[in-house]
This record gives structure tokens, C-alpha cells and sequence, in this order.
């Protein structure tokens, strides 16, 4: 049996599969260190034989590791398709932020997802080697952020005075800002709600209005 990449097309992971991926998620929400996961952990969760997982996959880093990728293509498709949704920059920018402090759990599984991508440790290296195939491209943040962009500088939303990339990463870091400040709202008595407020403004002001040079 071919052992899974992570990279497949979403219809061709076999059911045991998708319940490995979420368990190995739901375990992350849950505060578990996806770098310590047990198999038995995963496959008690997904409903399944410990000896199934080696069917599928050789190693349990390899379970997780491709869990995270598999689950970071799910949530940029889906994302793209409800951005798709709304008719504005500012509608998407409103419902993005909404929808990331929704559930409790989404801002901590959040915060450890940057730190899989910016961690070096082995495991995170192999998530990130698999996230700069081929075959992830098309859910990629950046593209997948890019292509709204784009369209909402094709509206005139947007100034196009900016690269691509910058734009990209001010949405992004405006994101983090949120989560962070969701995440240590009791530690430091801060007002997400307040937070959210500006960090929207913050992005449409540096995205949306064009700036008198002063060099």
C-alpha cells in the first residue's frame, strides 16, 4: 500500500485516513505538542487499530506532520471559498476576523500552527518541506490571500501602489495581533473586541488609502 504524503487530492484520502487527520488536530486544539503526539492518542481517537496507522504511514511524525499539512490545505480552501462570498475588501477583512475568534479553541490551535511553521526543529522542517511542493501551490497562504488581494485591486479596493507580498503579510501580521491579543486576554486584561477594531483599521487604512510620499 502507498504510504500518504499529506498532499493528496482531498477525495482520494481514505476515510481512516480523515479520522487520523482530525484526530491529530482536535488533540492540538486541545493543547497537546504536536511533536509529542502518541499513536495510540491518534488512532484511539480516529476509532481505529494502532497497527492500521503503519498501513498509511511509516512513522508517527509523519502522521502528524502530514495532518498539519493536509489541515492547513482544508482550512485555506474552504477560506477561500467563503471569502469568495463576500462583494468587498472590508466585508472579507469584517468576516475574517469575526470568524477567527469565533471558537475558543481555533486561537490556540492557531498560535501553534506559526509556531510549527517557524519552529526548527524536525518535525516542523518536514511540515514546511511539504508545504514547498508542487502540489500544495494552489493553498498556499500567500496565493490564496494573494488572489483576494488581487481581485480587490482590480475593484479599485485596494491601492496598487504596494507589493503583493508586503500586502499579504499586513493582513497577516494584523491576524496574529488579534490572535495573540485573544490568547492572552486574561493573562494581561486585555479587550480583544478593541483590539479587532484597530487591527481592521490599522489594515484598511495601510491596504485601502494611498499615502503622500515623503521621501
Amino acid at each position: 500500500m502507498a504510504k500518504m504524503t499529506g498532499l493528496e487530492e482531498f477525495h482520494e484520502i481514505p476515510s481512516k485516513v480523515l479520522r487520523m487527520y482530525d484526530a491529530v488536530i482536535q488533540l492540538i486544539e486541545e493543547g497537546e505538542d504536536a511533536s509529542s503526539i502518541r499513536v495510540s492518542r491518534i488512532t484511539d481517537r480516529a476509532g481505529i487499530g494502532k497497527g492500521t496507522a503503519y498501513d498509511y504511514f511509516d512513522t508517527k511524525e509523519d502522521i502528524v506532520a502530514c495532518a498539519v499539512v493536509f489541515h492547513i490545505r482544508r482550512i485555506f480552501s474552504l477560506l477561500e471559498q467563503e471569502l469568495l462570498k463576500h462583494d468587498c475588501f472590508r466585508e472579507q477583512l469584517s468576516w475574517l476576523l469575526e470568524e477567527m475568534g469565533r471558537e475558543s479553541n481555533r486561537k490556540y490551535c492557531f498560535i501553534r500552527m506559526v509556531h510549527i511553521l517557524t519552529d526548527n526543529s524536525e518535525f516542523s522542517l518536514q511540515v514546511r518541506s511539504k508545504m514547498t511542493s508542487k502540489s500544495f501551490e494552489k493553498y498556499h497562504p500567500i496565493n490564496v490571500f494573494g488572489n483576494i488581494l488581487r481581485r480587490g485591486i482590480r475593484r479599485k479596493e485596494i491601492r496598487d501602489d504596494l507589493p503583493l507580498e508586503y500586502m499579504v503579510y499586513t493582513v497577516f501580521s494584523g491576524l496574529l495581533t488579534y490572535m495573540l491579543s485573544i490568547s492572552t486576554e486574561e493573562c494581561f486584561r486585555i479587550n480583544p473586541d478593541k483590539i479587532k477594531h484597530f487591527v481592521q483599521r490599522q489594515i484598511v487604512q495601510e491596504l485601502c488609502e494611498k499615502k503622500e510620499c515623503l521621501l
